[in-house]
């Protein structure tokens, strides 16, 4: 199992990503590290960071954060 960051922007006719997967040594670490991206971003970008895993059957996403349109932090945990 592989766990990464990934980024893009938050906007609903955006899909760019902003930087190639950044690989991280376990889950705990790539939501860390994506908290960590989204807060120093700058909030105009609306940037989305999400905390993910790679097996042999796909990429689930774990946890996701993003900047909203007022400039606030948010974030959401999956199963």
């Amino acid at each position: 199992m592989q766990y990464f960051v990934r980024t893009m922007e938050r906007h609903r006719d955006s899909n760019k990503t902003f930087s190639p997967e950044l690989l991280c040594p376990g889950l705990a670490a790539a939501k860390d590290e994506a908290i960590r991206i989204v807060r120093e971003s700058q909030p105009a970008l609306m940037l989305q960071a999400d905390a993910c895993f790679r097996n042999r059957t796909g990429v689930r996403t774990k946890y996701s954060c993003w900047i909203n349109q007022r400039g606030e932090f948010q974030e959401r945990s999956f199963v």
